[in-house]
């Protein structure tokens, strides 16, 4: 996948951080803080929807959870990875706002692949996410690929509030 825009490619991170939230949300329901992924993730959005103007707003809130962030204590489980998936999707995000040369799509998307290759190994019954990803990456390419300014248009809003089960298989 190859996005030009770096707002497309803003937007696709938002996607990963997004949809994989509710992976964040039951690390947190197991004792760890994860406010400052709530805070910039809901800032983030209202940035890409045009209700939040302010950059050094954003910024101020981005430095906050890119300095919990480092301090974080994850491990080699599964669990944790995919708790730094989002963390990175939702950091190439807003870092695609700040420097439109930034692009880790690739990188991104690898990272994602080989977390649901591990998960389809120790359980053959989530085969189907792969195609779930292939669908959603379709979609997000057919219709927001050229996204170019911010705010971005309400629809990919609306595709994003429909996408309610994880990239691997927890629903929201």
């Amino acid at each position: 996948m190859k996005l030009e825009q770096a707002t497309a490619r803003s937007a696709w991170y938002l996607a990963l951080a997004t949809i994989n939230r509710a992976h964040v949300d039951l690390w947190q329901e197991n004792g760890q803080d994860a406010k400052p992924f709530a805070k910039l993730l809901s800032k983030q959005t209202a940035f890409l929807r045009g209700e939040l103007k302010s950059r050094d707003n954003l910024m101020r809130f981005f430095n906050d959870f890119s300095e919990w962030r480092s301090s974080l204590d994850l491990n080699d489980e599964l669990g944790d990875s995919i708790v730094d998936l989002a963390c990175s999707a939702l950091y190439a995000s807003v870092e695609s706002v700040f420097d439109e040369e930034s692009d880790d799509v690739g990188l991104m998307n690898t990272y994602v692949h080989q977390l649901q290759d591990e998960l389809i190994e120790v359980a053959p019954d989530y085969d189907g996410l792969r195609e779930y990803l292939q669908d959603i990456e379709q979609e997000f390419v057919a219709d927001f690929a050229q996204l170019k300014q911010i705010p971005i248009s309400k629809s990919y809003f609306q595709w994003l509030a429909g996408l309610e089960v994880s990239l691997f298989g927890l629903e929201g």
